[in-house]
């Protein structure tokens, strides 16, 4: 109730100042010396806007460019030769009036909303009400305060949703690979750490999502089936990453396939990113691990639901190697999504991992009899 309240009043005061101070645009700059971005949500959404922040700074390549980024997220853009600023944002009020002071005098001359949450809005009109970039889509009830409100695009790949908002801004069009570079620091660190098996030929396997969405998850058995059959045909070490929500699913298939390294809950994400530059290939479902192999350059076999298509999230960067298996839609559609990657087949998979093993040079052996 309370919080309701909140937003209630919120609401009303930013409407009574979008009437008193419209969000009127100026033209967009041809020569912007300083560029806001805001990213505010997931990792995921985090390395999708590393493709816009590329077509920024291939826009305008004399700019400096900052991002305010969600507190636990910031390193994607820390990793971002393109971003010259990272700024932490929370839902604590003190994140807000930092920035506001910190662009008190010295404001940006475009701000871009690309990934936000909806609260974000007011603090960016606060900034600069004039050269707000941002999609009607994500802006919740403060789209009015947007000078320049971006409609949503048409279907398509995900990448197409901030690439509308730099476009709009005076950004490089089609720009879609995303960007994550470990420094050498964190790359001898895992080296060092991992000593063992690091210098062998390893796959990585990403043992599920989070509990909100673990629909698109592959089953438990499914992982130990195939991991098996990977190690019993190639000289690979099988490395397990995931979060806390995936120990249980970690667990369950270290019990199974003795051998394996299991990492789950044990690297941060710098740790995970730096173990991506070194290994064989990727296989996992739709989670930010899969999107970090994209802008690391790491080739992914992403293995997806229907109802998150490769056609909406799957790799753009063609020189990679990425491989998509991807669940069909049935032809009655069904509001139980939970169960349906039982369908995805075995020997799709395998296929799948054998070309990229073969484009990665890893030999097979002969399987025991």
């Amino acid at each position: 109730m309370w919080k309701l309240f909140i937003q209630s009043v919120t609401g009303s005061v930013f409407r009574f100042l979008g009437r008193i101070f419209p969000p009127t645009p100026s033209p967009v700059p041809k020569d912007p010396k300083l560029i806001l971005v805001f990213s505010t949500t997931g990792i995921g959404d985090a390395l999708f806007d590393t493709a816009a922040v590329r077509s920024l700074k291939i826009a305008y390549p004399g700019a400096r460019i900052t991002v305010c980024a969600h507190r636990k997220r910031k390193t994607v853009f820390l990793h971002d030769p393109d971003v010259d600023e990272v700024l932490p944002y929370g839902k604590s009020p003190f994140y807000a009036f930092r920035l506001l002071k910190k662009f008190r005098i010295t404001r940006p001359d475009l701000v871009l909303l690309l990934n936000v949450n909806p609260e974000v809005v007011p603090i960016a009109y606060f900034i600069n009400r004039h050269a707000l970039f941002g999609g009607a889509w994500r802006c919740g009830n403060y789209g009015y305060l947007l000078s320049n409100p971006v409609e949503l695009p048409p279907e398509g790949h995900i990448l197409r949703l901030s690439g509308a908002i730099v476009r709009a801004s005076g950004g490089s069009p089609e720009i879609h690979t995303m960007v994550y570079r470990p420094n050498d620091h964190e790359i001898s660190g895992v080296k060092k750490r991992f000593v063992e098996w690091i210098g062998q030929p390893f796959v990585i396997f990403q043992t599920g999502g989070g509990r909100s969405r673990a629909w698109r998850d592959w089953p438990v058995d499914s992982y130990i089936r195939n991991i098996e059959w990977l190690r019993s045909r190639y000289p690979v070490k099988v490395i397990l990453t995931g979060g806390w929500d995936n120990e249980e699913v970690a667990s369950r298939i270290e019990g199974a396939c003795q051998g394996v390294v299991n990492l789950c809950s044990k690297t941060t994400l710098e740790e995970t990113a730096a173990l991506l530059t070194k290994a064989t290939m990727l296989v996992s479902t739709d989670t930010g691990v899969l999107f970090m192999a994209y802008a690391t350059g790491c080739p992914a076999l992403a293995i997806l639901h229907h109802a998150s298509p490769g056609a909406l999230i799957g790799p753009m960067d063609t020189m990679a190697g990425h491989e998509v298996v991807e669940l069909p839609k049935p032809k009655q559609e069904s509001d139980q999504l939970h169960g349906e990657m039982e369908g995805i087949r075995d020997e799709d998979v395998r296929e799948a991992m054998q070309r990229i093993l073969h484009r990665r040079g890893v030999k097979g052996v002969s399987p025991p009899l």
